[in-house]
């Protein structure tokens, strides 16, 4: 095996923090998915917790695994933790439907304390319900995503550790709050959001980072000086990672955009189709209550 590919596939970035809070949210999702499973309860399924670990899986690869260090020589690998956050922990997550699961797993006194929170009328829910508002979460996504991406500011995240965990606290609030209203997890701020509006709101997403992201790729340009000064591995040039990296971002997002309209196209046909099954009864009743 190669001496580099060894030396960063053994160099795992064990932070106590990210370690903590993971833990303390795993620990927290499960118990209260088990909790509820004992109950019967039709939100405790399998698949729910199988999303959850997935999403944890995806953020410690992310911020623990060698990937944290080569992104530090290889943008292609810079990339790929980016992915990871944003597009896909943040989905998982959101499929996990978290929110009313890890109240569960808090106790009692702390569940009703939080809960309470993110009742109807609270402070809590008009908030989570403005912030996840498609007008406001779609402008504040593309802005956060291509701001990091101007080069001062994702040259400062290199140089700088402070800068680059506020730039993935960033990618990953911003991403949740963009993704809420495309999967509408528990709370329903918005109650049912029609799967037209939904499509339309991916596809309005994806036009501003598909386009820049096809000319990025082929850009002669070098864009991050950064990647100048490091060893270059594995005799990748800078201009080639840089291209390798857009296109990882390319292909990434490209996919995910794709497949969530898929979906979101095949549930507006289930849920069609239920409407017109439910009116039917309710016209067969009517029609039997006359005679």
């Amino acid at each position: 095996m190669d001496a580099n590919l060894k030396a960063f596939l053994t160099s795992w970035n064990w932070r106590p923090d990210v370690i903590a809070v993971v833990a303390t949210l795993g620990v927290a999702y499960t118990l209260g998915w088990w909790r509820l499973w004992r109950q019967g309860a039709r939100i405790a399924r399998k698949s729910k917790l199988a999303f959850y670990w997935a999403a944890l899986t995806a953020i410690c690869s992310a911020l623990l695994s060698p990937i944290d260090i080569l992104g530090s020589f290889l943008f292609t690998m810079h990339m790929i933790q980016h992915e990871l956050l944003m597009m896909v922990a943040v989905p998982l997550l959101l499929l996990a439907n978290p929110l009313p699961v890890i109240l569960w797993g808090l106790p009692r006194r702390l569940r009703y304390d939080l809960g309470s929170l993110l009742t109807k009328g609270a402070a809590g829910r008009r908030a989570l319900r403005a912030v996840t508002q498609m007008v406001f979460a779609l402008p504040l996504y593309l802005v956060t995503l291509w701001g990091w991406h101007y080069a001062p500011a994702f040259e400062a995240a290199l140089q700088n550790d402070l800068i680059h965990d506020l730039q993935h606290l960033s990618f990953f609030t911003t991403g949740l709050v963009f993704w809420w209203p495309i999967i509408n997890p528990a709370p329903r701020v918005h109650g049912h959001i029609a799967y037209g509006f939904r499509i339309f709101y991916v596809l309005a997403a994806a036009l501003p980072t598909m386009l820049p992201l096809m000319m990025l790729v082929v850009t002669e340009r070098i864009l991050y000086p950064y990647y100048t000064a490091v060893p270059r591995l594995w005799g990748v040039t800078v201009l080639q990672d840089q291209s390798n990296g857009w296109s990882i971002m390319a292909l990434a997002e490209g996919a995910t955009y794709l497949i969530t309209v898929l979906l979101l196209v095949s549930r507006m046909a289930e849920h069609d189709e239920r409407m017109t099954r439910l009116r039917e009864a309710i016209d067969l009743k009517l029609r039997n209550a006359r005679r």
